[in-house]
């Protein structure tokens, strides 16, 4: 069992983990896993049977043998991939985020842990524009406007792109920016294999007084195939302490603004004194 109940988003991500890595999980057994009541975990069930994700029986849910590898490789390979790092990346971001401001979280994994963070530690008031379906049906707080610009959903990695994602977020005033990508190099900046992707995180980007990368450590020095920007144009990098020194050192000579976030649990320490 989890020491703490998790935010609705990331809740309902591991539930269907368990559930297509076992082929099947009782009300009981997520209740219980999750700190949570089984009524939770039957709405649960019921959203994620809605959305094609799993099958509901009698008591508990099976999993859907054809669409168990799609969901695999495409959303739950990313959640877990670097958990703990990312956390510690989302706790340092929240820290930028102030009461009024209008930020925009994109649909990485990373994006995911930000969002867990912002459910932790509410802000009195925010407007947050994301790309992505999961963050926006997880955050739950009413303190927490969420808006959800129009596109073309990637039901394997579920993220809204295109060119009506574009035009919409041009228009907008963003405080701050979170993007991620698959890689970021200081000869090609942060990059990623998919041209609508990069056209939607560059626009959210421009359109931002500040733009924030968070990009784990497992992702420096790795490149893709399409710049979206350029590392030196982001006002500041955050990532996790498995970053070699050297590369970090390396980064910062070359004029980025990298920041290496502390370790988690000292990190949820100061946010329990708070």
């Amino acid at each position: 069992m989890i020491d703490a109940p998790l935010p609705p988003v990331l809740r309902r991500a591991r539930i269907l983990e368990r559930v297509q890595r076992d082929g099947g999980a009782s009300l009981a057994e997520l209740a219980s896993e999750h700190a949570v009541s089984p009524v939770t975990v039957h709405r649960d069930l019921e959203l994620l049977s809605g959305e094609g994700l799993l099958e509901r029986v009698r008591g508990g849910a099976r999993s859907l043998p054809d669409t168990r590898p799609r969901i695999e490789t495409a959303w739950n390979a990313r959640v877990r991939e670097a958990a703990t790092e990312k956390d510690s990346i989302a706790v340092r971001a929240r820290e930028l985020v102030e009461d009024g401001s209008t930020i925009f979280v994109d649909a990485s994994s990373t994006g995911l842990a930000l969002a867990r963070a912002l459910e932790l530690r509410p802000p009195t008031e925010l407007t947050l524009v994301t790309n992505s379906p999961a963050i926006a049906l997880g955050l739950t707080a009413d303190t927490i406007h969420v808006i959800v610009p129009p596109g073309e959903l990637n039901q394997h990695m579920r993220v809204l792109t295109g060119r009506w994602t574009v035009d919409f977020l041009v228009e907008l005033n963003i405080s701050i920016a979170f993007i991620s990508a698959a890689g970021i190099t200081l000869e090609h900046g942060l990059t990623t294999s998919r041209s609508a992707l990069a056209d939607t995180l560059n626009a959210a980007a421009g359109a931002a007084k500040t733009k924030v990368g968070l990009l784990d450590s497992t992702k420096f020095k790795r490149s893709s195939l399409l710049t979206v920007r350029s590392a030196q144009s982001l006002d500041l990098v955050i990532t996790d302490d498995g970053v070699d020194p050297a590369t970090v050192a390396e980064f910062r000579q070359a004029g980025v603004n990298l920041v290496v976030a502390d370790r988690l649990a000292s990190m949820l320490e100061d946010i329990d004194a708070d």
